[in-house]
């Protein structure tokens, strides 16, 4: 690279000349201008015969002496073809005139390729330019010219009818030179184009090897070997085929132009003559051709299709139940099977199930292992399901593929959950699925909202519960007091917030049930794993969400005297309407203000939203004691029948004319006197909260 700043001015001083000289050549770009004085030559574009460089210009500049003229021709040009040649071409020009501007590959209607054309000088000089724009998008391998003073055309006339030079012929005043195609090598006869054919090697299992410009005349002067390597084993089969046509002599065996083929064993050949040799099967991996020409001929040569072949392995045999792939006629070396089996069966190999099997066959003729085993799915003993029980129906114990098996809840206080009727099916991948196609197994849910014992009496200010009554009743003893609440299903407890909420820790939590009378000792102890307070309840400012969740930490057995309450469903009849009838339980305060020993319950009828805010309105002063729209009143305006302290937590509930089960329509919260005239109980309106509760018993 140079630059105006490095091209300085010298003197030119007689020691300093050369240097002035050499700084000057390099400042003016020594290489892109050439001259030429020679009366023949030969000139490439930059890097040829490889891709010419972008952003390039070269110039020679020819000149012979006065009296003659220069022709100038290509014996390779390609370059980028564009309009009228704006981008890359070449420039002749002799005597200040154009003489052609050359682009592309071959000529069009607007530009000129140079193809076998000769061009001449008006005098005695010529001017090539090359030039190469920016950018080419293909590789342009650009040009290759010769040009001589004009004189007698050496090049034109024949020796024995045959041209001086084989491929290329150059004249120049007062001789010529011959050269060859790229692929080609010039002999010492100066003459003869002899063919590069040395160290071909061939690796692949099949291919082809032919003389070399087969089919056309092969070169003269030419000594050619092949060498096929293919990998131990496998034995390599040579088949002469379509023409066969090497130079020969009547009274010897291929004086002139010879084939030979040799293996580490044996020797095959020479070949030549017309008569296409026979298949030849040499019993190696290791082969070599060699081809040698003469001097004369004129001959098409030869083509071999080899291809290899191997030991046989035996005919693999399926199991039963088992499939092959590919089927073959035959197995040599490398080749492999799979085997497969049918739906309903699995691989087995030395005790082993197998995800797939694979045998290839090896170079001694025999496979790489044993032939696998299909046998029958086998699922396995099912497993056993929480309060419920398995039947093999299929037979005893069958456990095989599409083998049938029915899960049942154990009694009337279970029942499976819905969408799944308890039926599987031994699938082919080994699992028991029911008719979705699921592995789940079947869940048995307590029954909800079912009282053993069906009559209730409607009394004044309560009356004593029997057994399966109220089999969902739970009596809370908190560090601080008692309460109440519901079971859902079998391991949660329904209650209000105001009754756990100083529970600090759970385990410390008393939670009994099964039981009528408060002081019993027979009844079934639960332990809280965790309590869940509504995020939206605050403790001493009003009773808004009061509702809160307990979560057991063992499942609770289901009996007569211990089921879960239903949850209310989304649908209108579950929605408690004014004067709707509901039942509410408890060890609570009753008239004598004292807690009741007996679980009591009484019947109540749901107060008018408005009528029960405007009766607390006159009665209370506290504003953060407000009827919300998440709450309900139950009571009777006469008063004498309430829920009470103790009572807290409770469910008031309600049963549904559709199922005839009871579900919880409310959750004993607060209150000023119990049963007081022109009062009633309050209680959480639990619809408003079946979201939360379904998403806390599902993430917990």
């Amino acid at each position: 690279m140079h630059t105006r700043r490095s091209c300085r001015r010298l003197r030119p001083d007689s020691g300093r000349m050369r240097l002035f000289l050499l700084l000057a050549a390099l400042c003016h770009g020594v290489g892109s201008n050439i001259q030429l004085q020679k009366m023949y030559g030969r000139i490439t574009s930059p890097d040829f015969p490889n891709m010419y460089p972008n952003n390039k210009e070269r110039i020679w500049n020819i000149s012979v002496p006065k009296g003659y003229t220069i022709r100038i021709y290509f014996t390779h040009f390609n370059m980028e073809l564009s309009y009228l040649c704006e981008y890359d071409y070449v420039k002749i020009s002799s005597g200040g005139k154009p003489v052609a501007t050359l682009c592309g590959r071959e000529s069009t209607d607007t530009e000129e390729a140079p193809g076998s054309r000769t061009y001449h000088s008006i005098d005695n000089t010529l001017t090539v330019t090359f030039r190469s724009d920016y950018s080419n998008e293909n590789q342009f391998t650009g040009f290759e010219a010769f040009y001589a003073a004009e004189d007698v055309d050496e090049c034109e006339l024949l020796i024995d009818d045959e041209p001086l030079c084989d491929h290329h012929c150059h004249n120049y005043l007062g001789g010529f030179y011959c050269s060859c195609r790229v692929g080609y090598a010039l002999h010492e006869d100066k003459r003869t184009c002899t063919a590069q054919c040395q160290n071909n090697a061939f690796t692949k299992r099949a291919g082809e090897i032919t003389s070399p410009n087969y089919p056309k005349t092969y070169p003269k002067l030419s000594n050619c070997n092949y060498a096929i390597r293919v990998e131990d084993g496998f034995m390599i089969i040579l088949e002469f085929v379509e023409t066969f046509n090497v130079e020969t002599h009547m009274e010897a065996v291929c004086p002139y132009d010879a084939l030979k083929i040799k293996t580490p064993q044996k020797e095959f050949g020479p070949f030549c003559g017309q008569s296409i040799p026979p298949k030849i099967e040499t019993r190696s991996n290791v082969v070599d051709i060699t081809f040698t020409t003469d001097i004369s001929g004129d001959h098409t040569g030869w083509k071999i299709k080899y291809t290899t072949t191997a030991l046989p392995c035996p005919s693999p045999k399926a199991p039963p139940h088992g499939h092959i792939n590919p089927l073959q006629a035959k197995y040599i070396l490398k080749d492999y099977y799979t085997l497969s089996c049918d739906t309903g069966y699995v691989l087995l190999e030395n005790e082993l199930v197998l995800r797939s099997f694979k045998a290839e066959c090896q170079k001694s003729g025999s496979w790489n292992k044993p032939m696998a085993k299909c046998i029958i799915v086998n699922c396995g003993q099912p497993e056993d399901i929480d309060n419920g029980t398995v039947t093999y129906i299929t037979g005893h114990e069958v456990t095989t593929y599409k083998a049938e098996i029915q899960y049942k809840c154990e009694s009337s206080f279970y029942t499976m959950k819905a969408s799944n009727n308890g039926r599987y099916q031994c699938a082919a991948d080994g699992y028991w699925k029911n008719s979705k196609g699921e592995k789940a197994l079947p869940v048995c849910e307590p029954v909800c909202g079912i009282q053993t014992r069906t009559t209730l009496e409607r009394i004044l200010g309560g009356k004593m519960a029997k057994h399966g009554q109220f089999p969902w009743q739970v009596m809370l003893i908190t560090e601080e007091a008692m309460g109440g609440g519901a079971l859902l299903y079998d391991n949660w407890v329904l209650t209000a917030a105001h009754v756990v909420v100083h529970q600090g820790n759970p385990s410390t939590l008393t939670i009994k049930m099964g039981l009528l009378n408060r002081n019993s000792v027979h009844y079934q102890q639960a332990w809280a794993e965790e309590i869940f307070i509504h995020e939206g309840y605050r403790d001493g400012a009003g009773y808004n969400n009061d509702i809160a969740l307990i979560k057991l930490k063992h499942k609770v057995p289901i009996n007569a005297n211990i089921t879960p309450i239903c949850l209310p469903g989304k649908e209108e009849r579950f929605h408690v309407k004014t004067d709707d009838i509901g039942t509410v339980a408890g060890w609570g305060r009753t008239e004598k203000k004292r807690l009741s020993p007996h679980l009591l319950y009484a019947e109540l009828f749901v107060t008018d939203q408005k009528k029960c805010k405007d009766a607390y309105a006159k009665l209370l002063s506290e504003k953060s004691l407000v009827v919300t729209e998440n709450m309900l009143c139950a009571g009777y305006e006469e008063g004498g029948r309430d829920s009470c302290q103790g009572d807290s937590g409770g469910a008031l509930t309600f049963l549904d004319s559709l199922t005839k089960k009871w579900f919880v329509g409310g959750i004993v919260s607060w209150g000023l006197d119990c049963g007081a005239v022109g009062q009633y109980g309050v209680y959480t309106k639990v619809i408003n909260y079946i979201s939360w509760i379904e998403n806390i018993l599902k993430n917990s």
